[in-house]
């Protein structure tokens, strides 16, 4: 059975959200580009590859604990999939709980993540393709 792209995106968070990853990577195609621009972060970068998934996650440690992307809506628009988000953690040092609502696009060529793009909100994120 072939799973949808919105099928597969939903997989990615769930496995995201046990903790893992190496599992979450295996969505992911070898050549991904992750993109975060200055509007979203104090580090904007582009990621590439799962080496870069893992950088871009190791970047939290030291800094936040407890990172949670929790999706809140999942808009399937061929080969993207627009993820309306919610980050959560809490500052390692602080114990503050921080949130920051966005919204991702996520490009999928079969069956696997090939391109995931950060916007402040989802209407930012349609007008992006």
């Amino acid at each position: 059975m072939v799973e949808s792209n919105v099928d597969v995106v939903r997989s990615l968070f769930d496995r995201f959200a046990s903790g893992s990853i190496e599992t979450a990577l295996e969505l992911m195609s070898e050549d991904l580009v992750v993109v975060v621009p200055p509007s979203m972060s104090a580090e904007p970068d582009t990621y590439q590859g799962h080496e870069g998934v893992r950088r871009y996650f190791a970047g939290f440690d030291g800094q936040l604990d407890d990172v949670r992307f929790e999706p809140l809506e999942l808009i399937g628009e061929g080969d993207r999939v627009i993820v309306a988000l919610r980050l959560t953690g809490r500052g390692t040092t602080s114990g503050i709980e921080v949130e920051q609502r966005a919204a991702s696009v996520l490009e999928l060529r079969e069956g696997k993540v090939v391109r995931i793009e950060s916007h402040p909100d989802v209407e930012t994120a349609r007008r992006s393709g």
